[in-house]
């Protein structure tokens, strides 16, 4: 089974700007899902998904993939994000990759580690009808 594992972060906060690259503990919000995406080891591959270089920058100092950058339109407070998933999956290979399963693993976030993702992967697949 391939999982991928979607970190979606866009620059724009409404309520706290700057909110994903706000420091938290002496470290960015987002460092800390890059920290337990990373380190995760039910996850076949971690992306970022964002419209912000500055939050790419800060991502790939953790070791996540920026393999794109989130297009302005799906960077909006009322984005669906259905659809930003959708446009991360067919970006990443519209040929259409096998990739069985996402995990969304939101940057505000910062107390969920690698064994809380290792644990909910292994519930869903142990739930999975054959």
């Amino acid at each position: 089974m391939t999982v991928l594992g979607i970190i979606p972060a866009r620059g724009g906060s409404q309520r706290i700007p700057g909110k994903n690259k706000a420091q938290c503990a002496g470290r960015p919000l987002l460092g800390y899902t890059c920290d337990a995406a990373a380190t995760s080891k039910s996850l076949d591959r971690v992306i970022i998904s964002t419209d912000d270089e500055s939050l790419a920058g800060i991502a790939c100092g953790f070791g996540i993939e920026v393999p794109f950058m989130r297009p302005p339109e799906l960077a909006a407070s009322d984005t669906l994000m259905i659809k930003v998933v959708q446009h991360a999956l067919d970006t990443l290979d519209p040929d259409g990759q096998e990739i069985e399963a996402v995990v969304l693993l939101q940057p505000t976030s910062p107390l969920r580690r690698a064994v809380h993702i290792d644990e909910a992967v292994a519930k869903f697949l142990d739930r999975r009808p054959d």
